[in-house]
C-alpha cells in the first residue's frame, strides 16, 4: 500500500467521522467499511475517538447575538417549529462505544453530537466543563455526583445554557443519556 493511498484514507476517515464527506464519497467510503477494510475501520475508530473527546474537553462558545436570525433569513426559513421531522432510529447494535480522553469514560452518539449515551466505569471522572447549550441528563444505571449532588438510576437533571459542571464522578459506574438543546 503506498503512502498516498494511506493519506487519502486518513483524510476520508476524518471527514467521514465529522459528517463532512460529499454524499457520493460517503457512500463509497461506507462500502469500503462494509467490505471490511481494516485500514478504513482503524482510521474511523481513531477519528471518532478524537471527535468524542472534543465535546467533553473543549469549552463551549456562545454564538454572536443575532446569528440564528441571520442564518434563518439567509436560507429563507421562518424559525417556526412544527414541521414534520423524518424518523431517525438507531438500533442497539448500529453504533459502537467510543473511548474519550478520560479514563473509564465512553460515549455512544445517537443523533449527531446532541444526543448520546455516556458510560462511566467505577471511580471514573469527567473534568469540569461549561455548557453553552442546555444539558438534559437521565441516569439509566448506577450513580454520578457533580456540583455536590448525587443522582441515581431514574433521576433526571437539567443544566441551563451558561451553567457549568464541577468534576463529574461515578463511584459505582454509571450509564446516562445526555441531550443538548
Amino acid at each position: 500500500m503506498n503512502q498516498s493511498h494511506i493519506e487519502e484514507v486518513e483524510e476520508q476517515a476524518a471527514l467521514f467521522s465529522i459528517g463532512a464527506l460529499p454524499p457520493a464519497e460517503e457512500q463509497r467510503f461506507r462500502q469500503r467499511l462494509a467490505a471490511g477494510c481494516p485500514l478504513c475501520q482503524a482510521e474511523v475508530d481513531s477519528c471518532e475517538t478524537a471527535v468524542a473527546g472534543l465535546s467533553l474537553s473543549a469549552g463551549e462558545v456562545a454564538p454572536p447575538p443575532g446569528l440564528r436570525a441571520r442564518l434563518l433569513a439567509s436560507i429563507g426559513a421562518s424559525g417556526k417549529t412544527g414541521a414534520a421531522i423524518p424518523l431517525t432510529m438507531v438500533r442497539a447494535n448500529e453504533s459502537s462505544w467510543k473511548p474519550t480522553p478520560f479514563p473509564g469514560v465512553e460515549m455512544r452518539f445517537l443523533l449527531e453530537r446532541k444526543t448520546m449515551l455516556v458510560r462511566m466505569a467505577p471511580q471514573s471522572t469527567i473534568p469540569a466543563h461549561p455548557h453553552t447549550l442546555g444539558e438534559q441528563c437521565l441516569v439509566l444505571e448506577g450513580s454520578v455526583t457533580n456540583n455536590g449532588i448525587t443522582v441515581r438510576a431514574g433521576d433526571f437533571t437539567y443544566m441551563p445554557a451558561g451553567s457549568s459542571h464541577d468534576e463529574v464522578y461515578s463511584e459505582t459506574g454509571a450509564l446516562f443519556l445526555i441531550t443538548y438543546a
